[in-house]
């Protein structure tokens, strides 16, 4: 499975799916999919957004061409809030939180998690943080 991260607006969603391949401007996210970053959501909302939510949430697609083809999903706004707006050390402890505190700075939760605020830190007014989710190595 294939995850990338990027930033878009609803109403570009639909040309992004037709193109068949994640956006150019997108963040490849190793090692994770939409389930396993359900913790994570919750971690860096301090659990405003519980894990069953933004398992519901990153569960179920806004947009999809079909059951085998590519998917795109929301991150919950307030963990892209608080994903853009943390600091180095915010990030540290939730690498931390979310590995059981087996992360290391070169293995996947700290860069996942960098790749994420990255993205988010970069996000527009009305841009939400998406999901690109396609099957492949």
């Amino acid at each position: 499975m294939r995850v990338h991260a990027f930033l878009a607006t609803a109403d570009a969603l639909p040309r992004l799916l037709e193109a068949g391949t994640a956006p150019p401007t997108s963040a490849e996210l190793r090692g994770v999919d939409p389930v396993n970053l359900a913790s994570l959501v919750a971690i860096v909302t301090a659990g405003s957004v519980g894990n069953e939510e933004a398992g519901a949430a990153l569960e179920n697609p806004v947009l999809t061409a079909g059951a085998r083809a590519p998917s795109i999903h929301l991150l919950p706004a307030d963990a892209a809030d608080a994903l853009g707006n943390s600091d180095a050390a915010q990030r540290t402890r939730w690498v931390a939180e979310w590995s059981g505190g087996n992360g290391r700075p070169d293995d996947g939760p700290e860069k996942t998690v960098e790749t994420l605020a990255q993205v988010a830190a970069s996000r527009g007014p009305e841009q939400g943080l998406y999901l690109w989710v396609a099957d492949g190595p």
